[in-house]
């Protein structure tokens, strides 16, 4: 009897202990990022191309009073007058800074006027990846696309006359299942149509990596009760993705944001681009700066696409 009492003490202070510890640690626990910079690499190194420039760049906010995750791609041909550069040179110039991520928030910032909290870098194969851990996701596009000159993986590992440069890869429209052996296609392919909304050009692409995003949070969401799951995207973004985010930033997102998962709405804001300054925040201007094919906005401080993004967080 003696025994068990004492070991019933033991397993109560135990208890005490780690509930004591664990409370005093959301006690400490810093505010959760709100504001994220989510950029989408592509690096690539072979005989038809050598870049680390970014081909998505979103602004994303989360609302812990409403639960909503706003979403708001910028173009990547956008220029960035301090640096005279498209803004999708800015990662691949950061990396020569010693501070890579203040670097990127310090510019990116200044486009778009909001604080930007954290920072994550998602390249082609971590989209594989994840792909893969929820076990590929089915989305609908509107408009299906062909692709006649998407660079041939084939040719890009062995180079020889007889392997076709190119190669033709179409999605059809309506329902599409992704997997890590088409992912790559689907968001990469740029070359389909002359129009966006064909899509072709790289506003076509930002929708179908939009369309894609959309898709694997809520396959993401619709999996919630799914523990092992959950866990094991944590432990994949926390060991392979590179980011700004620290053990308290997961900690804190998690406490503040999983129980109202199911509540959490995705909603992607479309800023206007395309060529008419009258009607497009975000335009080309119909001629070259520097020798290079790019979007603008109507002024060179962005202030026109800072009142947009400011009034689309309003609501």
């Amino acid at each position: 009897m003696k025994k068990t009492f004492i070991l019933f003490l033991g397993l109560f202070f135990t208890f005490f202990i780690f509930a004591f510890v664990f409370f005093q640690k959301i006690s400490n626990l810093p505010s959760p990022p709100t504001n994220f910079l989510i950029l989408g690499l592509d690096p690539r190194n072979d005989l038809l191309e050598r870049t680390e420039t970014t081909d998505t760049i979103i602004y994303a906010h989360l609302s812990l009073s409403n639960f909503r995750f706003r979403l708001f791609s910028l173009p990547r041909d956008l220029w960035f007058y301090p640096d005279s550069v498209k803004i999708n040179q800015i990662y691949p110039d950061s990396l020569k800074s010693s501070d890579s991520f203040a670097y990127l928030k310090s510019r990116f910032q200044t486009v778009i006027d909001q604080p930007v909290d954290k920072i994550v870098v998602i390249t082609t194969d971590d989209l594989k990846n994840l792909i893969t851990l929820v076990g590929g996701i089915d989305l609908f596009l509107e408009t299906g696309f062909t692709d006649q000159e998407y660079p041939n993986p084939d040719y890009i590992a062995n180079p020889v006359p007889s392997i076709p440069i190119y190669k033709t890869v179409s999605f059809p429209s309506g329902w599409n299942h992704l997997t890590a052996e088409n992912i790559t296609e689907f968001v990469r392919s740029r070359k389909s149509a002359e129009t966006a909304t064909d899509g072709g050009t790289d506003l076509g692409r930002i929708r179908r990596q939009q369309l894609l995003l959309d898709n694997l949070f809520s396959k993401i969401i619709s999996e919630k009760y799914n523990l092992t799951l959950i866990y094991r995207l944590y432990t994949y973004f926390k060991t392979q993705i590179k980011s700004s985010f620290t053990d308290a930033d997961f900690f804190s997102l998690g406490f503040n944001v999983l129980p109202h998962l199911k509540s959490l709405k995705l909603e992607k804001i479309e800023i206007p681009t395309g060529e008419n300054p009258k009607v497009d925040l975000i335009y080309h201007p119909l001629k070259f700066i520097n020798k290079q094919w790019v979007f603008i906005t109507a002024t060179s401080d962005y202030s026109t696409l800072h009142d947009f993004v400011k009034k689309s967080l309003l609501y």
